[in-house]
This record gives structure tokens, C-alpha cells and sequence, in this order.
């Protein structure tokens, strides 16, 4: 991106390379050392976020407090320092993907229940993949594609550099990954895609805004959650597979499991509009269940300090209750939309 008529960057993206050399830098640091050692500095680092606190623990004790109500203070801050622990870790094994260890990364990831696969390639209608920013999952999907199609449905960092960084690590496995970036062509390309025979994955545990989703439970509590999976599960009628990983212990060793495919409810095409949302409405709440059942099992895995119940449903809410979260706003926040403009 250049300024029309100069060959100088724009700001922005000046802010951005700027944002990036730190990331780039201790990426190159991690990478290259020792996987044990270097998961141990993870897992350190994680641990001192957790004691030091900041915007990133403060959304997480909200989300836990609101996940896990009846649950002690304690444990919350144990859960607390067990999942940074494991995200410091997450992050130095993304590092190691681009060092010279990758393969013994990759190679400790196990996969389980692949008998319940039917070959979107066979088939040709490729199949559906549900699964959370849980675990280490970009490895996971750098491990996945080298045994199947895999086809990444994504929404990117707020820095391009590092969603380019983040791309690159997908890839480091060697595998057959594909990745669609979410907006306005998103779903063209993910039909696509299972066309193709491919298995598409969705990350479906972040919050949606209402003209994208539907209110469905999670954590007992309505969670605004993107529809358009299960519409296009209905329409092409392809199998949805719940697929989540979890780290054994402290070691470096992950198991990803395949579930069996979620029973999604079909209406006729002429059906009235009232069922077929209904239908809607039921298939996203199943795939958030099964994204709920995966986080109480494993609930250090999850990344905890996501906005998931930022949308409200207001004809549920007092228009002077406070929201769950927080305000962003800031002068900072205000001058990089600013520069992005």
C-alpha cells in the first residue's frame, strides 16, 4: 500500500511493519531453540501474563466468571494461570513450525477417530470441520493437511504482517491447506471448496454480529454465533464434523479428535421461512454445544479472552444494563482507525 504518486508507505503500514518487528523477532529467537526449552519459556511467559495482568487476563476472568458462575474464585485463577501457561506454549510451538524442529512438532500431534470420515474426495460434497480457537490449532491444521484436504476459513489479524506470518505456519507442515479469508467472498469460495472434496474448516467460537448470526445457548447464556455454516450444511448437505485437540499433560505430545458427525436438520427448499430459521437455529446450536462440551472437558485449552458475548440480544436486555465487557475505546484504538482510513 503506497500513498498515490509517492513511493513512501502510507502510515499505517508503517505502524504495522513497526508492530510486526518484535513478533518476527522473538519468533526467530524461539524457533531455533531446543523444543523442550523452548516450550518451557512459553509455558514461563504465560504464566508471568497471568500474574501480571492486563486487558487480555481481565476479559478472560470475565468470560470465566461468566462461563463457570458457580465455580470458586480459586479456581478460576487456577484455570487462569493453566491456560496462559498452555497458550505461552501454543506460541513457542508456532515458532518452532518455522525453525528447524518442525517435523518433530508436527509429529507429536496424533490424530484420532478417522474411521468416522467419509473421503470428501470419494464423495465429492467434501464435509464440514467445527472446531474452536482451542489448543494449539494452527498446528493442528498444519498436521491435518498432510493427510487430508483441509480448506481454513479464517477472519486475519488486525495486522496483515501477522496474519501472513500466522499463514505461513499453516503451511509449514507441507500439507494440502487452503485458506479463505471471511468477507464478502467467503462463501463462494467455501462452496467451492467442498465441491473440490475438501475439508473445510470453521473456527465458530468467536462473537457475530446480529445481521450475522443467530442468539443460540452457550454457557447458558444467548451467544451470538455466525449461520452461515449451517445453512450451507443444509443446502449442500454435507457432513459436519466436531474436531478438537488438546495437549497431553505439559509435554509437547497433542491429540486431535474427530467426532462423529453432527446430525443436522434439513428442511425442504419450498419450506416457510419461520421453519426453515427454525432449523437454522437448531444446527448452530448444536455445532455450539459440541464446541461448549470440548471447552468444559478441556477448559484450559480455550482461548479465554475473546468478546464472545459481546452482541446482546436487546429485546432480552435492559437498555441500561452494562454490556459484558469493557470498552475498546481509546486514543490509540481512534488513531489507528484513523490511519486505516
Amino acid at each position: 500500500m503506497t500513498v498515490p504518486g509517492r513511493n513512501t508507505p502510507s502510515p499505517f503500514v508503517l505502524s504495522e511493519a513497526l508492530g510486526f518487528l518484535p513478533i518476527a523477532g522473538l519468533r526467530r529467537w524461539l524457533g531455533h531453540r531446543d523444543p523442550e526449552e523452548a516450550r518451557a519459556i512459553g509455558a514461563r511467559w504465560g504464566r508471568r501474563v497471568a500474574a501480571l495482568g492486563g486487558r487480555v487476563t481481565d476479559l478472560s476472568r470475565i468470560n470465566m466468571s461468566l462461563a463457570f458462575p458457580d465455580q470458586s474464585v480459586a479456581f478460576r485463577e487456577r484455570l487462569l494461570v493453566d491456560a496462559f501457561t498452555k497458550l505461552g506454549m501454543g506460541i513457542a510451538e508456532l515458532a518452532l513450525l518455522q525453525g528447524p524442529h518442525s517435523e518433530s512438532v508436527i509429529d507429536a500431534v496424533r490424530l484420532e477417530g478417522e474411521e468416522h470420515l467419509v473421503r470428501g474426495e470419494d464423495s465429492g460434497q467434501g464435509a464440514l470441520v467445527v472446531t474452536a480457537h482451542f489448543g494449539s490449532w494452527d498446528l493442528y491444521a498444519a498436521a491435518i493437511s498432510r493427510r487430508y484436504p483441509l480448506t481454513v476459513v479464517h477472519r486475519g489479524f488486525g495486522n496483515e504482517r501477522v496474519t501472513e506470518m500466522m499463514t505461513r505456519v499453516r503451511l509449514a507442515g507441507g500439507g494440502d491447506l487452503e485458506e479463505i479469508r471471511m468477507g464478502p467472498r467467503a462463501v463462494p469460495a467455501l462452496l467451492g471448496a467442498l465441491r473440490r472434496g475438501r475439508y473445510c474448516v470453521l473456527l465458530m467460537d468467536q462473537n457475530a454480529r446480529a445481521q450475522e448470526g443467530v442468539f443460540v445457548p452457550f454457557f447458558s447464556r444467548p451467544a451470538c454465533t455466525r449461520s452461515a455454516p449451517a445453512v450451507v450444511a443444509m443446502r449442500r448437505k454435507v457432513p459436519v464434523y466436531p474436531v478438537f485437540g488438546h495437549r497431553e499433560g505439559l509435554g509437547g505430545r497433542h491429540v486431535v479428535e474427530i467426532g462423529r458427525p453432527l446430525t443436522i436438520d434439513e428442511v425442504a427448499k419450498d419450506a416457510p421461512v419461520a421453519v426453515f430459521d427454525a432449523a437454522v437455529q437448531s444446527n448452530v446450536a448444536r455445532m455450539t454445544s459440541a464446541i461448549e462440551e470440548a471447552i468444559r472437558t478441556h477448559p484450559d485449552q480455550w482461548i479465554w479472552s475473546q468478546r464472545r458475548w459481546k452482541t446482546q440480544p436487546m429485546d432480552e436486555r435492559p437498555a441500561a444494563a452494562s454490556p459484558p465487557y469493557p470498552s475498546r475505546d481509546s486514543l490509540l484504538r481512534r488513531v489507528r482507525h484513523r490511519l486505516r482510513a
